[in-house]
C-alpha cells in the first residue's frame, strides 16, 4: 500500500512578501520620479516652439518692411518688437500668422492693446501664468554683447536686416531669449526681478543689492520697448543675478534667466532655438550677442 504523500503546498514567507513590496515600491518611485521630468521635457518643448514662431513672425516682418522692427530710443514712444510685429500684421497672437497658409502681407495697423499672448509666456515660469502683469512676456529681444545696448540685433534705435546678418556669417547671432518675469507681489527674487541703479554701466557686476532698489515688474508687458519689459543684453551669463538697469534707462545689465533645469532657450537669428547652460563660459556668451561692431544711427 502507498502511504499518502503530505500536501506540498506551502502560505507566502514574510521574506517573499518584502520582496514584492520592494519592487512594487521601487516601480512607483521611478514613476514619480519620471513624472516632474516629462512635464518638464513637455514646458520646455512648447517654450522652444513659441521662439521658433517668434522666429517665424521675424522673418516674416523682415520680408514685408526690410528689417527688423526697431527698438526706440529712451524716452520715446514706440511698441517692443513683438507689439510692432502684431501691430504690423493686425495680430492678437503670432498662431495667427499661418492660417492663411501663407505670410501675411503689411497692414499697418499700429500697435495693438495689452493683453495675454499666450505664445509669449512660458508655462515653466509660474509668476507669468498667474495674471500679475497685463502682458506678461518671456522673451526678450537681444540688444547686443554690451551694457549700452548698441550692437545687437535689437540695438536701441537700430534696425538691421536679417540679409545683412546671413552675408556677414551672424546667422547665430542670438535674437531673443528667454527671460523671467518680475515676481509683483511675491518676495523679491535676484533672478526674477532687477534693481534701478545709478549710470552708466558698464561690465563691471550690478552694485550691492539695496531694498530701495528693488523691482519686481520685469517682463510686465511686451508692448513696451525698454530694458525692462521686451530687451536684455549678453552682460552676464544666463540666470546670474542680480540684473540692474540705470536710472536713465541708457544703460542696463538685464540678463536672461528660465525656470528650466539648467537650460536657457535662445532664438538664432536664422530661426533655430538652442539652449545654454548658466555655467556658459562668459566670452562664449558675450560672442552670441552682437551682430555688428560698429554703431548704428
Amino acid at each position: 500500500m502507498i502511504a499518502a504523500r503530505g500536501d506540498d503546498r506551502r502560505g507566502v514567507t514574510l521574506v517573499e512578501v518584502l520582496i514584492v513590496m520592494a519592487v512594487i515600491f521601487f516601480v512607483l518611485l521611478l514613476a514619480l520620479t519620471a513624472l516632474p521630468r516629462s512635464r518638464e521635457t513637455a514646458r520646455l518643448a512648447s517654450c522652444g516652439l513659441n521662439l521658433s514662431q517668434i522666429g517665424k513672425a521675424l522673418a516674416y516682418y523682415d520680408g514685408a518692411v526690410g528689417h527688423l522692427p526697431r527698438v526706440a530710443p529712451p524716452g520715446t514712444n514706440g511698441p517692443g518688437p513683438l507689439g510692432a510685429v502684431l501691430g504690423l500684421f493686425g495680430l492678437d497672437d503670432l498662431k495667427n500668422l499661418e492660417k492663411s497658409g501663407s505670410p501675411p502681407s503689411a497692414v499697418g495697423r499700429g500697435a495693438p492693446s495689452e493683453h495675454v499672448v499666450r505664445g509669449f509666456l512660458c508655462p515653466s515660469d509660474s509668476n507669468a501664468r498667474n495674471s500679475t502683469f497685463p502682458a506678461p512676456v518671456n522673451y526678450r529681444a537681444n540688444t547686443g554683447s554690451g551694457t549700452d545696448g548698441r550692437d545687437g540685433p535689437f540695438a536701441i534705435g537700430g534696425a538691421p536686416k536679417v540679409a545683412e546678418a546671413e552675408a556677414a556669417g551672424k546667422d547665430f547671432t542670438a535674437a531673443f531669449s528667454e527671460r523671467l518675469v518680475g515676481s509683483g507681489p511675491r518676495e523679491f527674487s535676484p533672478i526674477n526681478d532687477y534693481q534701478v541703479v545709478a549710470g552708466p554701466l558698464g561690465q563691471e557686476p550690478c552694485p550691492p543689492d539695496s531694498p530701495s532698489a528693488r523691482r519686481r515688474d520685469a517682463g510686465s508687458s511686451w508692448a513696451r520697448a525698454d530694458w525692462t519689459s521686451s530687451l536684455y543684453n549678453h552682460a552676464m551669463t544666463p540666470n546670474a543675478s542680480p540684473s540692474c538697469i540705470a536710472s536713465d534707462d541708457l544703460t542696463a545689465r538685464m540678463g536672461a534667466s528660465s525656470a528650466h533645469t539648467l537650460r536657457v532657450n535662445v532664438l538664432m537669428l536664422g530661426g533655430s532655438v538652442r539652449g545654454f547652460t548658466p555655467r556658459v563660459d562668459p566670452k562664449v556668451w558675450r560672442n552670441f550677442g552682437p551682430i555688428s561692431v560698429k554703431e548704428r544711427d
